[in-house]
């Protein structure tokens, strides 16, 4: 339960490192087989469970008895995994939750038994669970369609480099999450391989990982929510240190977004400082096929704003955590905002007033970007309270911990 203590937003917030920068240099590592120090990896579970199966792989590897890799509702883990474990000796089980046995893995999966992998569904076709055997993928060449997630191109590039004759993805279909793979490939930079994407070919060549210790970059992903605080602040000037303008993260387009939603970004040598802004746009929209992760907490804003919005290019946000079309939609109702939802497109316009008559209990459908895109709202209704708080876990461990402190609301867990 959130009370809201007062709308004025001061203060400094440490932010963690990137959850999709760590993810990516922990595989890196892994492929390379090499152990690094990275400073300031991401404290998410999903970041702490990869560094956990990893180390287990190699414990396991080469045994005749399966592993079992429970990557429960972690996109990222069971994707890069996939991946890496068809290539590393051993019989691998990679399973999860039953909303992860709902997202597709069957383009991944179809591509790299197109290579040569050895891999069985042991359920539904296209969908966890499945069984992998290690083994060496002698063909060079694959197509993947694109148009569900940029795990699955990402995944493929970070083993591409341990292939005797490299690799060349042909991405088809509309290419999701485009500035991920591009975050993929500078960091590959950063490590030695020389990755080429043009148009839709992507030409990994078979070259040695160099791999290096590294400092990762604070989360822009979770910076959003930040941003949509001081958005629905009354008064904000709110430092997050070692954010950087030149970022290998998509997400740092957030500054753009909410600079037409009343929030100024002033960059620093030491990172950035949000200050709330009288002048925002009476109507609002934008493409989120490049950052679909800034989605929830900008539809939340809008929401509580009253700013009639499009938001396109959001029809692969139904394979996250929840169906976030579906989850956002009804629960952002409770606060007036009516919505119709058209293919890739979601229009939302703002119904009548609804007249509170107690707290407004928000659920996040276990999934960790609703959570902490519904949590601001607190700014515009006093009070709220959040069904299953602990799923921010994922991706953000201190949120409730950094909002109380920072004397915005006060948190308390309720039963």
């Amino acid at each position: 339960k959130l009370d809201l203590i007062n709308k004025d937003l001061f203060g400094t917030c440490y932010l963690s490192g990137s959850k999709s920068i760590s993810n990516r240099l922990l595989i890196m590592a892994f492929v390379a087989r090499k152990n690094i120090r990275f400073v300031n990896l991401s404290k998410a579970d999903d970041t702490r469970m990869l560094a956990r199966s990893l180390k287990q792989v190699r414990i396991c590897a080469s045994s005749q008895v399966p592993m079992i890799i429970d990557a429960r509702n972690s996109g990222t883990l069971f994707r890069f995994l996939t991946a890496s474990l068809v290539t590393q000796k051993g019989l691998w089980h990679l399973t999860g939750t039953k909303r992860m046995y709902e997202r597709p893995v069957k383009p991944l999966v179809e591509a790299l038994i197109t290579l040569g992998a050895d891999i069985q569904y042991c359920c539904r076709p296209g969908f966890p669970p499945i069984n992998i055997r290690g083994c060496n993928l002698k063909k060079r060449k694959v197509e993947i369609d694109a148009s569900v997630s940029s795990q699955f191109i990402s995944a493929l590039m970070m083993i591409g480099p341990c292939m005797k004759s490299g690799l060349q993805i042909t991405m088809t279909g509309k290419v999701v999450s485009f500035p991920y793979i591009e975050m993929t490939r500078r960091l590959m930079h950063e490590f030695g391989i020389e990755c080429q994407i043009k148009k839709n070919v992507i030409t990994v060549p078979n070259t040695v990982y160099q791999p290096k210790n590294m400092m990762v970059e604070p989360d822009w992903s979770s910076a959003s929510y930040w941003y949509q605080m001081a958005a629905l602040s009354d008064r904000a000037e709110l430092a997050l240190p070692g954010l950087k303008k030149e970022s290998v993260q998509g997400d740092r387009v957030c500054a753009d977004i909410f600079n037409r939603l009343g929030v100024h970004t002033g960059f620093n040598d030491n990172g950035i400082t949000l200050q709330r802004k009288p002048d925002e746009v009476r109507e609002f929209e934008y493409d989120f096929t490049g950052c679909p992760d800034l989605m929830p907490a900008v539809m939340a804003t809008c929401a509580a704003k009253k700013i009639p919005a499009v938001f396109n290019g959001i029809a692969h946000l139904r394979y996250k955590e929840s169906d976030r079309i579906e989850s956002l939609t009804r629960e952002l109702a409770k606060v007036g905002a009516t919505f119709k939802v058209s293919g890739d497109t979601v229009k939302m316009t703002l119904g009548k007033e609804i007249p509170q008559t107690g707290i407004v209990a928000f659920e996040t459908y276990n999934d960790h970007r609703l959570a902490m895109a519904l949590a601001p709202l607190v700014l515009e209704l006093g009070e709220v309270s959040i069904e299953n708080p602990e799923v921010v876990e994922k991706s953000y461990p201190a949120f409730w911990k950094d909002i109380q402190n920072i004397g915005l609301c006060s948190v308390e867990a309720t039963t």
